[in-house]
């Protein structure tokens, strides 16, 4: 595997016209296209691709003087098409300066404040000459196009950079500071990944949380997007830190990967890893998957051919599951289709041992289209996990496991029900999960909106003012098979162009919440990511700003996770985009606690598989006053980008006492109940065995007070 990535990387460079991401190779194709151009045309597409490639590569000053250059050019050649293009023009240059700025102060100067939206504080710039320079292009745009919404995003921000924010811009061209106030309290949660070595600078990329090694703690995995960008492996010590042991573990080498998926895919007892390539990469991202088999200590080896799992598809997402309840984990994999290109998807059997059969093709599952995001579960309740399927630019699809009747006896298949459930839309979209965010006992179901007409849309979403890009949906699930749109009556309708993200319990209150990592390729696409609070199941409330969560870099791979053993869950995200230059720095964001009870619960499935997914908890809690709730979830790794550990950590809120937990088993469908587990701890609970046993954990110091002063200067 480690030699097919390499050769991968090498042809790739041979031939960067045909890699949009590949910044540096393409600045210096661009740039011979400029020393023989074959026409007027030529040349103004070569000198136009070589300032983005120069931008896109981090040479910044470089490309201010080819926009400089470009201008003169366009006016000599095409005067035709000047005035149309001059916005665009300056809007890259804007940019270029603001590049400048990120680069100097952000990266080399960091510290824990460092573009976390609205800027503030440590935040604000050292070295202002990029910023400045850079309110100058927005303003000369604004002046000229008052409308120019994307300047004026870009020059609230760039005058939060220097500290000018709000009293440094018009009433014209602000966006008032009101629009981007918390709608509840919620405590700071400070980004601790600098003091405890998490803070891998890197591109895009997913991130998995879980105990690799078996001994109780929870290690960090993680990929970058890099065509030479290794796996990452940090191994949790408790107090004595983290261990980068990438090497140690045998993923040195294993390039490449914008997500991950873990499982228990062979019921040994410890968890692998699926690794995801050529997502975006469109005809060149034919690159093979790796499936990891963990050989018992946290290390891996690289088993994809023999498990029979290797093929050559773009792709970034898969879900693991077991469609056919034999107590196997199955895998689907959703490919990315484009005209001329077809990659249907795949769902392989589990064969059971340790092989996999592609039967996607028989069952209804080789569906067509751009994938970007499959999740599992059992939408309408009846014993099976189906499977929902998130594309752009079509609609998405909604795969009911169902069962087929032929001469050869019955089999299970998938039929599409989307459009009769009422969730194939947003036409255009990422992200997507099961969650049953109101704990009714019926999965519910969000999808993220994924088109952008202009980052000037952001200001205009704040400003409460119409737009044309692509919002997310929330479908509540109505318990016969549809689901009812509630994006905007939740509180959840805002433009929020959303990649990596996932759901958690941020204050164990036993709903869940959400943080949605935000952007795209475009080093113009500075937008805040988002964290939305669950209040009660009634509606979801935006406390990014109080919470400290709004960072403006690209947000990928996210996992909640109690990373401290503390009670409560943590959030690391991976950070950083696609392109050459847009790498930035991890962030986990430390929970700072609350008054609330938790419980952690480890299933071990015997008839079911080893690690529980699919497998649905209820627990009865009593309140102040003999009430009753129920909390309910679904063993699952969470979104569709980003994995949270298969130890359940869920919230019991006030709670006074946990009078019972039920797991339904999803191989036999049946109830196993214990009634004597305490809140506050951790248990195992084993399929078939009635009594639970109680892990021992040791919570750890984070160094808290040690992040406030963490700072990086280069």
């Amino acid at each position: 595997m480690i030699r097919r990535l390499a050769t991968i990387a090498r042809q790739a460079r041979q031939v960067p016209q045909d890699n949009v991401y590949l910044s540096r190779e393409r600045a210096i194709w661009f740039r011979s296209q400029l020393e023989q151009p074959k026409s007027k045309q030529h040349l103004l597409y070569a000198e136009s691709g070589y300032a983005m490639s120069l931008l896109d590569s981090g040479e910044n000053e470089k490309a201010l003087k080819v926009l400089n250059h470009y201008q003169r050019s366009l006016r000599r050649y095409a005067p035709e098409h000047f005035d149309r293009m001059l916005p665009r023009v300056g809007l890259l240059m804007g940019v270029a300066f603001l590049r400048i700025g990120e680069t100097e102060n952000c990266l080399e100067n960091h510290t824990i404040d460092s573009c976390l939206f609205p800027i503030q504080d440590k935040g604000v710039h050292r070295l202002p000459r990029g910023s400045r320079s850079a309110t100058q292009v927005f303003r000369q745009l604004l002046a000229k196009n008052p409308s120019d919404s994307s300047a004026r995003w870009l020059l609230n921000i760039a005058e939060m950079t220097l500290g000018n924010y709000p009293g440094g811009l018009d009433e014209v061209s602000l966006i008032p500071a009101q629009r981007f106030a918390s709608e509840a309290p919620f405590p700071r949660f400070p980004d601790l990944a600098g003091s405890l070595g998490l803070d891998v600078d890197a591109l895009c990329g997913g991130s998995v949380v879980d105990d690799f090694d078996g001994d109780g703690d929870l290690d960090l995995v993680m990929s970058s997007f890099g065509l030479n960008d290794s796996l990452r492996h940090f191994c949790n010590h408790g107090d004595e830190g983290f261990k980068d042991v990438t090497n140690e573990s045998g993923l040195q080498g294993l390039y490449g990967g914008l997500n991950l998926v873990h499982a228990d895919y062979d019921n040994d007892g410890d968890l692998d890893l699926f690794v995801l390539r050529g997502g975006w990469f469109g005809p060149g991202g034919e690159h093979p998957n790796s499936l990891l088999r963990n050989r018992g200590d946290g290390s891996f080896d690289d088993v994809t051919e023999s498990a029979g799992l290797l093929s050559f598809h773009p792709t970034q997402t898969a879900v693991w599951l077991d469609f056919d309840n034999d107590g196997w984990l199955d895998l689907f994999i959703g490919n990315e289709s484009q005209p001329g290109h077809e990659h249907p998807c795949e769902l392989f059997r589990n064969n059971r041992d340790g092989s996999f059969t592609n039967v996607a093709s028989k069952i209804g599952a080789a569906i067509v289209g751009f994938v970007k995001g499959v999740v599992a579960a059992d939408y309408d309740n009846d014993g099976w996990s189906d499977i929902y399927i998130s594309c752009l630019g079509q609609p998405n699809q909604l795969l009911r496991n169902t069962v087929s009747t032929s001469s050869g006896g019955t089999l299970r298949r998938f039929v599409d029900q989307a459009l009769f459930a009422g969730v194939d839309e947003p036409r255009d979209s990422f992200t997507t999960w099961f969650w049953d965010f109101d704990n009714d006992g019926w999965e519910d179901l969000f999808v993220s909106g994924y088109r952008l007409g202009e980052v000037g849309d952001m200001a205009l979403d704040y400003l409460g003012m119409p737009h044309k890009s692509e919002k997310p949906r929330l479908y509540r699930n109505l318990g016969d098979g549809t689901f009812e749109e509630v994006a905007e009556k939740m509180g959840m309708s805002h433009l929020l162009h959303t990649m990596g993200a996932n759901y958690g319990d941020l204050n164990n209150d036993g709903f869940l919440d959400c943080y949605l990592g935000t952007g795209d390729s475009s080093l113009a696409s500075l937008m805040p990511n988002r964290m939305f609070l669950n209040r009660d199941g009634e509606r979801f409330l935006d406390v990014t700003t109080a919470g400290g969560f709004g960072h403006l870099q690209k947000g990928h791979g996210v996992s909640f996770c109690d990373l401290d053993h503390d009670g409560d869950q943590d959030v690391y995200t991976v950070m950083g985009g696609a392109v050459s230059s847009d790498h930035y720095r991890n962030a986990l964001f430390e929970n700072p606690g609350n008054k609330n009870h938790w419980l952690k619960l480890s299933l071990i499935g015997r008839e079911s598989n080893r690690c529980g997914i699919g497998a649905r908890i209820e627990l009865r809690l009593r309140s102040e006053g003999g009430v009753h709730r129920f909390v309910r979830r679904t063993v699952s790794s969470g979104g569709s980008f980003g994995g949270n550990p298969l130890r359940m950590e869920i919230g019991l809120g006030s709670a006074e006492a946990l009078e019972e937990v039920v797991v339904l088993w999803p191989k036999t469908q049946e109830r196993q109940r214990w009634s004597n587990l305490k809140r506050d701890q951790w248990y195992v609970l084993e399929e078939g065995r009635a009594v639970a046993t109680r892990k021992r954990h040791q919570s750890f110091r984070t160094a808290t007070e040690a992040v406030v002063v963490h700072e990086h200067a280069h």
